[in-house]
């Protein structure tokens, strides 16, 4: 199930027209507001719909589609478009997943200023991601002429640089029109060609199930793979041999430059990915001890490369030992020793071989397959990342960590029972939950008033039997379908973030007088030149909308794990 069938929903809707409004104005709002609660519409219908005139409706949608947050079905924006299209034709489509992203956009400027990759230019970096973010797609040249400068040749070798660290390591990735169009509409009419093509080829009139489900597959990956091609680093990166043939130890044997008519838009997915990775750091010292943490990133950096994705359900790249002791800071070795047992008589490669070997279950001390590393080879060691395996843990861990908040350790206790045993008995939970029978009963219907459990039903006598349970076994059993209570929780929690948005926007509009005087005294000398009663409210104000924004942060990681990490349950 993929992350935009998981966005949608009231709640999610309801959160978008916020974040819309918020970052674009009321009129645009509407527009989006039409989308989001009637689907996919045409421009004549979208305008009667919003009470707006073909005009606004036409710039508001240009605004969203500018920001990626519409898409159209629009084929005349292909190379070769078909014949007898018009505009008149087009519909539109409000993209959740990409909205919802937006949530993100300080996380993003923060992981982009702290990587360590980027050095000196990470504020450089910062401005250039900040920069696309307002804009939603920016050509190359645009961002070197707003933020080169005119003259300061220092200032444009910077802002070349770290557009160039962007780029290749796919925080910023080139974008085109063709990229614009709903990627099932360009795969229906390719499966209709296609099949249509087979029935001409065939000359049969009726194709069998396995040539459609052929023609559906060959559609969906071939226009997938053109996809990718659009979005490949050769669309906006050149590279050329150096003219000068010596170079120093680890200098790349290139020079790159990016073309400048190339629009970049920032890679979300590359970004989660840095997200991932520090949620699995913090499980990996939560488990163990900031050692193994301290290993654990190293592993991490490693392991990323240009091919990585989000929803990998492990590394693709083996990562050697002597790239992980690369990796680990200088300073970090102190740390390392204390937390192994005789770990300060050992070597700094001795130690974070036993790291390894315990981040790898080599020990046998994890059950269940919750070891966080898999080890490829025995002579010359190489570890791959279960990606998998620990988010699903780090997922169950935050189920177990909010019902805990909610209804308290006893009830904890209870539906982690439930969750592990699959379905299980009234007296299985009392046994295993260590709880008198009455109690248990009274959490279980706690934890099904919040949609967290549910009742299955047994049949009867032979059908008893046939599973061994006993004929006097009661009729209905517990279990957890761990798809819609995690979609439930999800619809929670941007039930809360919605309310966190329109709760800042309503301080802030309670101070509307009080921000105007500020902003005059700013323009005169300084907030000193307010009263005493201004400041102290100006003070109240900042402290309320920073602590709401946190509040918000930490929902949206929240949401980040719930529906971002890979290993989404199977129904």
């Amino acid at each position: 199930m993929s992350g935009v069938t998981r966005g949608q929903g009231k709640e999610a809707v309801r959160l978008c027209e916020h974040i819309v409004r918020q970052a674009f104005g009321n009129v645009v709002c509407r527009v989006a507001s039409v989308l989001l609660n009637r689907g996919r519409l045409p421009i004549l219908i979208l305008s009667r719909l919003s009470a707006l005139t073909r005009k606004s409706t036409a710039a508001s949608l240009l605004i969203l589609m500018q920001h990626n947050l519409v898409q159209t079905t629009s084929l005349t924006l292909l190379p070769d478009p078909p014949q007898g299209m018009s505009s008149s034709d087009d519909q539109y489509e409000f993209d959740v997943s990409e909205c919802l992203h937006r949530l993100r956009y300080g996380r993003v400027l923060a992981l982009t200023a702290g990587w360590p990759t980027f050095g000196k230019l990470a504020s450089t970096a910062e401005e250039i991601v900040r920069m696309v973010m307002l804009y939603g797609k920016v050509k190359v040249r645009d961002l070197r002429g707003s933020l080169a400068g005119d003259g300061d040749a220092i200032r444009a070798s910077a802002v070349q640089e770290a557009m160039l660290l962007l780029v290749r390591w796919r925080f910023l990735i080139p974008t085109c029109p063709e990229l614009q169009i709903l990627e099932a509409e360009i795969i229906q009419r390719r499966y209709n060609h296609l099949k249509t093509q087979t029935q001409r080829n065939s000359g049969a009139k009726v194709l069998s199930a396995n040539q459609i489900n052929e023609a559906r597959l060959s559609a969906r990956n071939q226009v997938l793979n053109e996809r990718d091609a659009l979005q490949a680093l050769e669309k906006v990166l050149t590279r050329r041999e150096k003219i000068n043939k010596k170079r120093k130890k680890g200098e790349d044997e290139y020079d790159y430059d990016l073309k400048p008519d190339v629009s970049l838009r920032i890679n979300h997915d590359r970004y989660g990915i840095l997200i991932r990775d520090e949620l699995i750091v913090k499980a990996a010292e939560d488990r163990w001890n900031v050692g193994a943490g301290i290993v654990m990133r190293a592993v991490c950096s490693a392991a990323v490369n240009e091919h990585s994705t989000l929803s990998e359900a492990r590394t693709g790249t083996d990562v050697m030992f002597n790239e992980i002791i690369a990796r680990i800071p200088h300073e970090a070795y102190p740390v390392l020793g204390p937390g192994i047992i005789g770990g300060t008589s050992k070597s700094t490669a001795d130690i974070v071989r036993a790291y390894l070997a315990i981040l790898a279950g080599e020990d046998q001390m994890l059950a269940n397959g919750s070891a966080f590393l898999s080890k490829t080879s025995s002579t010359n060691p190489a570890y791959k990342i279960e990606l998998e395996r620990v988010c699903v843990k780090i997922r169950e861990a935050l189920l177990s960590e909010l019902v805990r908040q909610r209804v308290g350790e006893k009830a904890g206790r209870v539906l982690a029972v439930v969750t592990k045993a699959k379905i299980a008995s009234e007296q299985t939970v009392r046994d295993c939950a260590m709880l008198p029978l009455k109690d248990a009963r009274i959490h279980l219907a706690r934890l099904q008033k919040l949609n967290l459990v549910e009742t299955t039903e047994v049949p009867k006598s032979g059908a008893k039997m046939r599973i061994n349970m006993p004929s006097a076994a009661e009729y209905h059993l517990w279990s957890v379908d761990l798809p819609r209570v995690y979609n439930s929780l999800l619809s929670n929690i941007y039930k809360t973030i919605g309310n966190t948005i329109q709760r800042r926007a309503a301080e802030v509009e309670k101070r509307t007088t009080l921000l105007e005087r500020e902003a005059k005294a700013v323009r005169l000398g300084g907030r000193a030149l307010l009263q005493t009663k201004d400041q102290n409210d100006l003070g109240s104000l900042e402290e309320s909308v920073k602590k709401l924004v946190t509040g918000q942060e930490r929902s949206d990681l929240v949401a980040f794990i719930l529906r971002d990490l890979p290993g989404w349950p199977a129904k």
